[in-house]
């Protein structure tokens, strides 16, 4: 029996983050596109619905940036007004604009853009057939992402501060999670950009030479 209950999903892309070149780390070229773009168009092809994508520093460009998916039926932009007080209020922006009857939702980080929609679906699948609190994969022995987090554990993400994150909850219902380990063909997918040498390693992953300054 498939289990047709609709899972939001939510992508923090509000944060400042790292400039790189003078850009906002979430614009920089990847495979002919933005950062964002991979990870907007790997949830939208997912069985997540809606996808909650929520902005802040440059909303305006990053929005552009996603070009026709901008468009897409699935998408659902919420402005983070407050995204310079800490990524928790993303967390919190996001949380507030879940449809009523969502039993949970899938958090993304907009900077991940080797995810995939079958690691998305993966995380989903688990947490519908264990009706567990938690569902993610295990990386280096650690959390990984996404994260699909039960309605019972939403007022604990809201009420972080700062730039606190849901790993303090994560870890507080460890025990209560589906978890499962990531395959090693799917180990790429946690690479975040959070530096210029995790930019540059994401090139060297797609076998591209010379400088960096040659592609921007």
């Amino acid at each position: 029996m498939i289990d047709d209950r609709m899972i939001p999903g939510a992508i923090l892309a509000a944060g400042e983050g790292r400039r790189f070149f003078g850009k906002n780390k979430l614009l920089l070229p990847f495979r002919g596109r933005s950062l964002i773009y991979h990870v907007v168009r790997e949830a939208l092809s997912s069985r997540l619905e809606p996808v909650i994508l929520v902005l802040g520093c440059e909303g305006g460009e990053v929005l552009r940036a996603l070009g026709d998916l901008a468009g897409d039926p699935k998408l659902r932009v919420v402005e983070n007004e407050e995204w310079s007080s800490g990524r928790a209020s993303s967390v919190r922006a996001a949380i507030s604009s879940l449809p009523q009857e969502a039993p949970g939702v899938v958090f993304l980080q907009g900077d991940m853009p080797l995810m995939t929609r079958g690691l998305i679906d993966l995380v989903l699948e688990g947490f519908l057939k264990s009706d567990a609190l938690l569902s993610f994969p295990v990386y280096k022995g650690e959390k990984g992402h996404p994260v699909a987090f039960a309605r019972e554990l939403l007022p604990e993400l809201a009420r972080l501060q700062g730039d606190r994150s849901g790993l303090e909850v994560v870890r507080r219902h460890w025990t209560e999670a589906w978890k499962f380990p990531l395959a090693p063909e799917l180990e790429p997918t946690q690479l975040d950009i959070d530096t210029l040498e995790d930019y540059e390693r994401l090139l060297r992953l797609e076998r591209k030479e010379g400088k960096i300054e040659a592609l921007l």
